[in-house]
């Protein structure tokens, strides 16, 4: 029976696990007990038992982790490459690795976008409340002193009452918008279809891309450490990182590149998938036997700077958030104040 699938925050973990029954010299499936026996959280005990059962009788682990159907593709195809090659133990800590960075990445794109987000609803909440509730207050007054707020409240303070005109529709339909975010965020398929045409349309450009670019780049490093084909590097490098129109134009390109028998920093640049300096120092590590240290270090610096854009654009969007919402507000206390001034002064 198909199990659920592997949380990603366990992925690196058991990796490293792997990895460390493989480099101890313990048979897989006497280790897979081993972790069984330590386990106490109930869902990961399902999908050890699976695999314990499917390796006691000499099943490969690629093998086992496929037919359980609760890991990546790409972890077992990696596995299964190194099993080939002889080099599990290495492709078992690059996958811990890579899996470790994909969570960092995610959380740290998480917690840089969740501030300006909170700003953001805070401010529009502020406005509807000044346009809506507070400003119709100070208009009474001044209408029973013969007086009128400035243009700018006044102006507010119609645009809140048309709001609240359509209020309840628009609450019910930001309530079947919710509705559906959550329908979508719970439903694996649907996700998954969202998820696919969020790459497909925003994925290759800008911050997304360069992320894309970073996980193509740590792909083509694992594989190139377990010794496949520049090709089938490539062929399983897009697959990974691919969605998005123009990641999977140039991850083509490349392809047919090699193919033709250019070599792989020459297609690489060609195909724009990294920078000229990038190519510049694959072309050197293709000549010093260094091609695995050069991708990692390409994933890593795409990586940081992926992370630092994003940390310059939420730089710039909270201070925005912040000055937009003062200066609302400073506006509209200065529309209220100035008529209500003149009041004072000509009743004194």
């Amino acid at each position: 029976m198909k199990q659920t699938r592997v949380p990603e925050e366990y992925l690196p973990v058991f990796c490293k696990e792997l990895h460390g029954l493989v480099r101890s010299g313990i048979p897989i499936g006497e280790g897979l007990r081993l972790l069984r026996e330590d386990e106490t959280d109930p869902e990961a005990m399902a999908w050890l038992d699976d695999l314990c059962e499917r390796t006691q009788y000499g099943e490969p682990l690629s093998q086992a982790l496929r037919d359980s159907g609760s890991f990546p593709d790409y972890m077992t195809d990696m596995i299964y490459l190194a099993e080939g090659t002889g080099k599990l133990e290495d492709t078992l800590l690059s996958l811990s690795r890579f899996y470790e960075r994909r969570l960092r990445m995610k959380a740290d794109v998480r917690g840089a976008v969740t501030v300006p987000v909170v700003l953001l609803v805070v401010m529009i909440a502020v406005v509807v409340l000044l346009a809506t509730k507070v400003l119709p207050v100070f208009d009474g007054v001044f209408a029973q002193l013969g007086a009128k707020m400035g243009p700018v409240a006044t102006g507010m303070m119609h645009a809140g009452q048309s709001l609240a005109k359509v209020g309840t529709g628009l609450a019910i339909a930001v309530a079947v918008l919710a509705v559906i975010a959550v329908v979508v965020a719970l439903v694996p398929a649907l996700r998954e279809r969202f998820a696919r045409w969020v790459r497909r349309t925003f994925g290759g450009r800008g911050i997304l891309g360069q992320m894309a670019v970073s996980r193509f780049a740590s792909s083509m490093s694992m594989a190139a450490a377990s010794g496949m084909s520049m090709e089938e590097s490539v062929e399983l490098s897009a697959k990974l990182c691919g969605g998005a129109r123009e990641i999977d134009e140039k991850t083509a390109k490349c392809r047919e590149r090699i193919l033709d028998g250019v070599s792989a920093a020459d297609a690489l640049s060609e195909s724009g998938l990294f920078s000229s300096r990038d190519c510049r120092l694959m072309k050197l590590a293709e000549q010093t036997g260094t091609l695995y240290e050069s991708l990692e270090d390409i994933a890593g610096r795409q990586e940081e700077e992926s992370l630092r854009k994003i940390d310059r654009l939420v730089g710039a969007i909270e201070p925005a958030i912040v000055v937009i919402t003062s200066v609302l507000a400073g506006v509209i206390l200065i529309s209220v104040m100035l008529p209500l001034m003149g009041l004072l002064s000509a009743a004194g």
